[in-house]
């Protein structure tokens, strides 16, 4: 058909886009035209309008917020209503807070929080054990009493609760418990003597103590040295335990006892001087004889 021949209804109707409606049966191209005064689609095929693209993205927006809001997590801070799974990650940049004055109980802590407050637990627990130790040992260990534990005796068998005996003595005026009175002058029982070079003499105790130290000092007379001597105690009276063994010389020259330290930590009832070795004539004797304890 030439271009200006004349067309049959049927040529229109079958190859023009109608007014009244139809159906494309190939591509329209609008090369950069508009389409315009369009409806918005009620069809899911339909076209959209820019107004009512622009309704459906705002409303989109407004319930992934919505969305979002809901199920995510506030970087601002939130309250979760299930488990978190780190899945074997960690959590980090938790705060240190010390002396830990701001945590409830429930709140997660640092590593280092946690090193700081398990390490001020122990040193904390460290000191109350110290201290706990050095009490008991405080309360518990011995103590070294420096007054004489023995009073002045008024007889061998005194009322005080203290027993004196010995080897032998020279006369009634030398009797045991005169090493235990400092109140008489010598030889009218402020000591004891023996007849012999040798001999003992012991104290009985109220009660078993434990020694450690003793002060002993021979008769007042100059020549009449004690040269050899030992110590010991006993609980029995009959089996005694050597203390001390000495050959350090009591000279009946000096002035003042002598004090020898004694290592036990046996309390005894029975302690006993005994004279192995003497110089000068009989009478050998001592004036001084001193318990020290240890008590608690």
């Amino acid at each position: 058909m030439n271009a200006q021949d004349s067309a049959t209804k049927n040529y229109v109707d079958t190859r023009a886009v109608s007014k009244t409606g139809d159906t494309m049966t190939g591509t329209l191209d609008m090369n950069g035209r508009a389409i315009t005064n369009l409806l918005d689609p009620s069809a899911a095929q339909g076209a959209a309008t820019k107004s009512y693209v622009d309704k459906q993205d705002s409303a989109q927006i407004i319930t992934l917020n919505s969305y979002v809001d809901t199920h995510a997590v506030s970087k601002s801070g939130d309250t979760m209503t299930g488990d978190l799974n780190m899945g074997g990650r960690m959590v980090k940049g938790l705060p240190v807070h010390y002396p830990p004055t701001t945590y409830l109980g429930s709140e997660a802590s640092s590593w280092s929080q946690v090193t700081q407050l398990v390490n001020a637990e122990v040193q904390n627990a460290i000191k109350i054990t110290k201290e706990l130790i050095t009490k008991e040992l405080i309360t518990n260990t011995p103590k070294k009493s420096y007054s004489g534990y023995v009073p002045i005796l008024e007889e061998n068998i005194s009322r005080t609760g203290f027993v004196t005996t010995a080897s032998a003595v020279t006369t009634g005026d030398f009797k045991a418990y005169g090493a235990f009175n400092s109140l008489n002058d010598e030889g009218s029982n402020g000591s004891w003597a023996t007849p012999a070079k040798k001999g003992w003499l012991q104290i009985k105790c109220p009660e078993a103590v434990t020694i450690w130290r003793v002060a002993l000092k021979t008769r007042a007379i100059d020549g009449k040295n004690i040269t050899e001597w030992n110590f010991s105690g006993s609980n029995d009276g009959k089996t005694f335990e050597p203390l001390l063994t000495s050959t350090t010389k009591l000279f009946g020259s000096a002035n003042a006892p002598l004090f020898f330290d004694i290592s036990t930590t046996t309390a005894y009832l029975y302690y006993r001087l005994a004279i192995q070795a003497s110089t000068g004539a009989g009478d050998l004797g001592v004036q001084v004889m001193q318990l020290y304890v240890l008590s608690t």
